[in-house]
């Protein structure tokens, strides 16, 4: 739902359930009210994660880098909002079973972008220059090692969208990689 097509979302109470309100994205936003997103990382077997550089364009955290992340759509289930955003954002297809719940979910209280976000993760070993990222989101894919990563978070490095409260994400993931 991008080039310029309104996107609905459903509003959500604290809890994540949906309260009967269906909005435009954009709206949401403006009204700061509370919505579903999802998140992935995704790690190859170098021990390294995928983090993709939101665009220049982008209203939200412009050329940072991040996770491949969206919004959840009106009617959509979560698994369904993250294998969409896969492919959109990165131009490859997985299945929901290549997806694997993580973490707890994450309140962000903002002044434009409250929302609560799932995350999930999942193995993939391409190379960068495999992925068919959409250019109006993203202006390019790069894998990070762990460490690399916690070491920008710990000195507050502003080329990325993350803060203190995703370090332990990140510790438990190289872990388990």
């Amino acid at each position: 739902m991008k080039d310029n097509k309104k996107e609905f979302i459903e509003i959500v109470d604290e809890n994540g359930n949906f309260t009967g309100q269906i909005m435009d994205k954009d709206e949401a936003h403006d009204r700061n009210l509370l919505h579903n997103e999802v998140g992935c990382f995704i790690i190859n077997d170098k021990n390294q994660v995928l983090l993709q550089k939101r665009s220049a364009t982008k209203r939200f955290s412009p050329n940072k880098y991040g996770l491949c992340a969206g919004h959840v759509d009106a009617g959509e289930s979560l698994v369904s909002a993250m294998v969409r955003e896969i492919k959109e954002e990165l131009g490859i297809d997985v299945l929901d079973s290549d997806l694997i719940p993580f973490g707890k979910r994450e309140y962000t209280l903002e002044q434009t972008n409250s929302h609560i976000t799932y995350f999930y993760y999942m193995k993939c070993n391409l190379n960068e220059s495999d992925f068919i990222i959409q250019e109006e989101e993203l202006s390019e894919v790069k894998w990070f090692d762990f460490d690399q990563v916690i070491n920008m978070i710990l000195s507050h490095d502003e080329s990325t969208v993350f803060h203190e409260n995703r370090l332990y994400l990140f510790k438990l993931l190289k872990e388990l990689n």
